[in-house]
């Protein structure tokens, strides 16, 4: 027998083969297929000559099959269920759900975001894991390369053709600073603002950041005493010290909530508005899983926005 390559085969007569080993009967398979016997006559023909086997034996109640068909019959099945997996749409359920979901954030983002996801995500998918990792802006380029699932960040640049993104959020900033603060009576002046010191968080390598800008159009330059790689130690620091810090509002207002000793200002200037994306590489864009997550962050940064 010479060999046959599955392009040489008509798929759909597997499926033909399937349904007379269960029904064991040309007239009732036909019904179920919705053809005629004929048909199923025909399709029968055509599998006895790809198997080189008679395949089934006529009987005085129906078809019996043949030892190579009842060897057959428990790979056949698992290959059909096989190949309708692949055609189906992907499913996810979270509530069975073992998936370890890794998000990628400051810890500005971690304080902000994490407590408006975290009770929704375990209640849906009690059986799945959040992995956060830290971010910088560095990582863009390599998020293709490495196992996040989404970031959620601010882009000063536009990232790769691979990353999709999608914006959650616009924000400013604020200036943070100790409550009673001696060069600070009921506003923050430009004046005060310049004359004091500052603490700056640095993310990744930059080091120029965009309210230095506006600073520079309008002749003024400040001094940065202290840089940092995170917010919320930045903010301390502010706590117990005449430092100032710049940051978005999003995370001012949370600070100011839970800290009593420590105050936000309106910045004596005007800065541009920036915007927070969620952030992921296109081969996870169908992912059914993944979809369900970003549903998750997406909801979090529409409820703060009615809060």
């Amino acid at each position: 027998m010479s060999e046959i390559r599955l392009s040489d085969i008509d798929l759909n007569l597997l499926y033909v083969f399937q349904v007379l080993i269960e029904e064991l009967n040309v007239t009732k398979a036909a019904t179920r297929l919705n053809v005629s016997q004929p048909a199923v006559s025909r399709s029968l023909s055509r599998l006895r000559d790809i198997f080189d086997d008679p395949l089934f034996i006529r009987t005085s109640h129906g078809l019996s099959a043949t030892a190579k068909t009842e060897k057959l019959s428990t790979l056949l099945a698992d290959t059909l269920k096989g190949l309708e997996s692949i055609i189906q749409p992907s499913e996810f359920t979270p509530e069975t759900s073992k998936r370890r979901f890794i998000l990628s954030t400051t810890d500005f983002g971690i304080l902000t975001v994490l407590p408006k996801i975290l009770d929704q995500f375990r209640q849906e998918a009690p059986g799945a894991i959040l992995d956060v990792k830290s971010w910088n802006e560095d990582m863009v380029v390599d998020l293709d390369q490495t196992n996040i699932d989404v970031a959620v960040s601010v882009l000063s640049k536009e990232p790769p053709a691979s990353i999709r993104a999608m914006r959650l959020k616009s924000d400013q900033m604020v200036c943070l600073a100790r409550k009673h603060h001696p060069a600070i009576k009921n506003i923050l002046t430009l004046e005060s603002y310049l004359k004091a010191s500052h603490v700056q968080v640095v993310l990744g390598r930059r080091e120029y950041f965009a309210v230095d800008r506006e600073l520079d159009k309008l002749g003024e330059k400040r001094h940065v005493a202290v840089n940092l790689p995170n917010f919320v130690p930045a903010a301390r620091v502010v706590m117990g010290s005449d430092l100032l810090l710049t940051v978005p509002r999003l995370f001012a207002e949370d600070m100011v909530e839970t800290a009593s000793d420590i105050v936000l200002h309106e910045l004596p200037f005007v800065t541009r508005e920036f915007d927070y994306s969620m952030i992921w590489h296109e081969r996870f864009q169908h992912d059914a899983a993944h979809i369900w997550f970003r549903g998750l962050l997406r909801q979090a940064f529409l409820d703060t926005s009615n809060e």
